[in-house]
């Protein structure tokens, strides 16, 4: 190894030598970079290769590339710039060829000297990789994805990158990457339609495109596009991104066509998700093209309204019919974000958006759809509104009340509740609802911190505690109250025979009776065997007089 070292260290002789007599770098900085390339050399030439020691030496020489840049625009220093250069740059070349060989699986590398190829103008070199790059990576979508972005912003070769997304999504046909890559290819590569051109862009047809297009309305030009979004609807059952690809249509103009086509896809597929009808009302508040259907569960007509009110009085409406066909509160959250959205600017229509949302939030209390956020934010408006307002103080009890009984476990709301009534002076009132909280929320929210843990390394002391606050609740719920004894078993029954005699005892107090036989074939089995006898005589003595033996959970 040492021989092989000090053969490519005396390879750089001449090149520093170079250096020092046109004074980039005096003799002592040569010596330092010298020796600083000799410690590298070593490193990546030892028997067990690290990946990073080569990502070191090459961001030493890059940096050292840098330094020499600096240095002659400093000093005005001309001569050799492509031999020093040169010989830099091939040296960081072939560190990166070498990485990649001995490092194939870390894709890191790969586009790294992508990156380098590009900043020393050589991006012949890059198209061999990228097929080498294919080759290891087949298997990840990113790998096709890159290597059609290089091809389309590097060479301007769309054909090329065409293939390779042809090819990826042959792997792929799943992947929703490559299909927005594809979709936004055929749409930037439209040729208009004339004359002139239909004959060439009917030989254009991919011969990836085995599906046929069965509508004669759809321009030429758009009928590449449409038949990669066929593929992707087809292979990928996400709302989501179908959304993707139409709003990836915005982008370009004579789009309308293609967008009703879509559009139309996700009313027939999609009109369970709430994700459809809010992306179909905020198109019409952005007065986008919608289809005019008639055999479709949407009731709704484009009539080319155009200004602000009509737009969100249509969007309104289709608002006011999703929350009938999908009865969630997810649903009425979208529908209240946009209407919190349009209330935003208040510089028109003000009492019209106003009441909107007025509306949308009683309607969706009523409904006891409304979540903890859209509360707050009502609850906070109602609390601004009540000195000038009485009804505003009335509605504001009511919301605060309902609000409490549809979401128990929100601490925030119990907290404006009672905080209100300590403003409003009713000191007996709020007692009164600390004291349902404390019996509501407190064991609720300690429910939720034990489920939370109990599966981590807890102490036994824990789950005794998780036990004794279900234990006091006025009505035990045998469901929870039945958690700590089995995780305590669970983690602790080899060597403490007191979890299942606590978990017998509480069966025949609280839960099932029945229970008790199972309860006690799988102590005997897991206990560790020097407490198996002892705990068979508590047993014995538990079930001959069940108040006779103390539980410690």
């Amino acid at each position: 190894m040492a021989e092989f070292v000090e053969k490519r260290c005396e390879d750089m002789i001449p090149d520093f030598e170079q250096m020092e007599r046109i004074k980039l770098f005096d003799k002592n900085e040569i010596r330092s970079i010298a020796k600083k390339l000799k410690e590298y050399e070593y490193k990546i030439q030892r028997h067990t290769k690290r990946k990073e020691d080569y990502l070191r030496y090459i961001q030493y020489e890059m940096d050292l590339l840098k330094l020499i840049k600096q240095r002659r625009d400093k000093y005005g220093i001309t001569q050799k710039t492509s031999d020093i250069d040169y010989a830099i740059a091939n040296k960081m070349n072939n560190l990166y060829k070498d990485a990649i060989f001995k490092f194939q699986d870390d894709i890191r590398f790969w586009i790294a000297y992508m990156k380098f190829c590009k900043h020393v103008h050589s991006n012949s070199n890059v198209s061999h990789m990228l097929s080498r790059m294919l080759q290891v990576h087949r298997n990840k979508p990113k790998c096709w994805h890159i290597a059609a972005c290089w091809e389309l912003e590097e060479n301007n070769n769309k054909q090329n990158a065409r293939q390779f997304l042809i090819r990826g999504l042959h792997i792929h046909p799943d992947s929703q990457l490559l299909y927005i890559d594809a979709f936004r290819l055929e749409l930037d590569d439209r040729l208009p339609v004339n004359s002139n051109n239909t004959e060439n862009a009917e030989n254009r047809e991919d011969n990836s495109a085995s599906m046929a297009v069965d509508d004669n309305e759809l321009p030429l030009s758009l009928k590449r596009a449409y038949v990669i979004y066929q593929q992707a609807f087809e292979c990928v059952k996400d709302i989501k991104f179908i959304m993707e690809l139409l709003n990836v249509t915005k982008e370009y103009d004579d789009t309308e066509k293609l967008q009703k086509k879509i559009i139309c896809d996700m009313i027939r597929e999609y009109a369970h998700e709430a994700l459809m009808w809010d992306t179909m009302a905020r198109r019409e508040l952005q007065g986008l093209v919608q289809p005019g259907l008639t055999d479709t569960s949407m009731e709704m007509e484009n009539s080319g309204q155009t200004s602000l009110r009509d737009r969100i009085t249509s969007c309104n409406k289709v608002y006011q019919t999703a929350v009938k066909k999908v009865k969630t509160e997810e649903m009425w959250a979208l529908y209240i974000d946009c209407l919190l959205e349009i209330n935003c600017d208040m510089g028109s229509l003000p009492n019209f958006k106003r009441k909107l949302l007025k509306t949308a939030l009683a309607q969706a209390h009523q409904a006891k759809k409304l979540g903890e956020k859209h509360y707050l934010h009502w609850i906070g408006k109602l609390i601004a509104d009540k000195d000038r307002d009485e009804s505003a103080q009335k509605k504001l009890d009511e919301v605060l009340c309902g609000a409490t009984d549809t979401i128990p476990d929100s601490v925030k709301l119990w907290h404006a509740r009672i905080n209100h009534l300590l403003e409003s002076g009713k000191e007996e009132a709020a007692d009164s609802v600390l004291s349902k909280v404390t019996n509501t929320l407190g064991i609720r929210a300690a429910r939720k911190a034990y489920d939370g843990n109990c599966l981590h390394n807890t102490t036994l002391e824990f789950h005794k505690k998780m036990a004794m606050l279900e234990s006091v609740q006025p009505e035990i719920s045998v469901k929870h109250a039945r958690r700590p004894y089995e995780m305590a078993k669970e983690c602790f029954g080899k060597s403490e025979k007191a979890v299942w005699l606590d978990s017998i005892k509480f069966e025949m107090k609280h839960g099932d009776p029945k229970n008790v036989c199972e309860i006690h074939a799988k102590a005997v089995k897991g206990l560790d065997p020097n407490l198996t006898y002892s705990f068979i005589a508590d047993y014995s003595l538990l079930a001959a007089k069940p108040d006779s033996v103390k539980c410690q959970l």
